[in-house]
């Protein structure tokens, strides 16, 4: 057989390794496919065959780049993900394939050295993916700002573009031995770009992580400052209630009845009013909702609660201080902004058959600002201070596989979540 025949043969067969690299690789940033395993299998395979019909056809190898390149960043959009990310990863894929390609080529004297090369460049391949996943495993998730997307972009498509010219200019070729050293310095600026943007990301995963542990905090020493009001109330009343049944007693012996029934309707008020109304017995969703009461009450907020929870309901405090804590926010920021319409604030929470469901109504009067997709974003000027938001609540609620459903009509704002199977998924004690 012919050489050529035989290095196109072999071509083709470490090729086949490129389209499960790019998916292990997107399967492990992204986790989730948006179709199942037929249509996926389906989709690289015809990546595949794409792939080896432009190394065989007579276009120019900027063009055959160029679409090798356009497939791989339409292949990230199989998998669940912001859009900046699945390009971003794309071009790090990009970039790793080819400039290790190059690396391995420009030694090549012979078929013998041609095939080695190609297998060794694959496996380098998969290697580096591997080193990436285990230094920058915060990649794919989170927000970054401007610059540092900028970097992360930039960085990989000026990297391609360099090399491909060097590759393309003759007089470059004569300092082939250069092509591994420039090829490994490239590789190594771009493993540095993908793990500072991977330490940004932990960093701020970290604040985000304090700020809900602060906010717990406050939730829960509001509460302990609740009981122990509503304790020492009892304690009070206990102590009393002897000394205000004799004196009933003398009142309505000596027919003082209108002094007596405003006695005992000033004491019924008072046990009516026992301040922190959320007492379902479930100890993060009544810290939550009796602290963000206590601040839309301050704001003259009315406040509606229709809750039936169980007492004994063990929830993570993690997701549900996401998904309560800024839903509420975002409620009582509308209702503050409300200067043409009475604020108020509806909260539902039943659980039936091991479902949660919850419902916040408020009213709002301010202009709903939305992206291209059709996601609520801030209309204030520091939009990432301010909240993780509903699309942390959404992410929240579709990694405890419930249901989000956000409606806003009429200066009516709802949003309505179901938690699916809490005494399973969320390691609920049966008794």
């Amino acid at each position: 057989m012919d050489n050529f025949w035989i290095e196109e043969l072999f071509y083709g067969f470490t090729l086949a390794a490129i389209p499960v690299i790019i998916h292990y690789f997107y399967k492990q940033v992204f986790r989730v496919c948006v179709f199942n395993g037929v249509y996926t299998f389906i989709f690289y395979c015809l990546y595949y065959v794409l792939s080896l019909a432009l190394h065989f056809s007579s276009l120019s190898g900027t063009y055959i780049l160029l679409m090798n390149a356009v497939f791989i960043i339409l292949l990230g959009f199989l998998y669940k993900g912001r859009t900046a990310w699945k390009i971003g990863v794309a071009f790090f894929i990009i970039v790793v394939i080819v400039l290790a390609d190059i690396a391995m080529m420009v030694q090549v004297q012979n078929t013998t050295d041609y095939i080695f090369s190609l297998f060794f460049s694959k496996i380098l391949i998969f290697l580096i993916m591997q080193i990436i996943l285990r230094l920058a495993q915060s990649i794919g998730d989170g927000h970054l700002n401007k610059g540092y997307w900028m970097i992360l972009f930039l960085c990989p498509l000026f990297s391609i573009i360099g090399i491909h010219q060097l590759t393309m200019n003759l007089s470059y070729r004569i300092y082939s031995n250069m092509f591994p050293i420039i090829s490994s310095s490239l590789l190594f600026i771009n493993l540095l770009v993908l793990i500072l943007c991977d330490r940004i990301l932990r960093i701020q995963s970290t604040q985000i992580k304090n700020s809900l542990l602060e906010q717990q905090n406050a939730y829960y020493i509001h509460q302990y400052l609740i009981s122990k009001n509503r304790q020492e109330e009892m304690s009070k009343f206990q102590h009393d209630f002897k000394n205000i049944l004799l004196g009933l007693r003398s009142q309505l012996r000596s027919e003082h009845e209108k002094v007596s029934m405003k006695q005992l309707d000033d004491l019924l008020g008072n046990i009516n009013d026992a301040v922190g109304s959320c007492n379902t017995g479930c100890m993060i969703i009544d810290s939550i909702i009796n602290y963000k009461q206590k601040i839309a009450h301050q704001l003259k907020i009315p406040v509606n609660l229709d809750i039936n929870i169980p007492p004994n309901l063990q929830l993570d405090s993690v997701a549900i201080s996401i998904i309560l804590g800024n839903i509420l926010d975002n409620a009582i920021e509308a209702c503050k902004a409300n200067t043409t319409s009475d604020p108020y604030i509806n909260i539902y929470i039943h659980y039936m058959n091991e479902s949660l469901f919850l419902k916040v109504v408020n009213s709002y009067a301010h202009k709903i600002i939305t992206n291209h997709r059709g996601n609520i974003i801030s209309n204030k000027p520091d939009k990432y201070k301010h909240g993780i938001g509903l699309s942390s609540v959404k992410k929240v609620v579709e990694e405890h596989q419930g249901i989000c459903d956000i409606s806003y009509e009429d200066q009516i704002f709802k949003v309505e979540i179901v938690l699916f199977e809490i005494s399973k998924e969320l390691n609920v004690k049966s008794n």
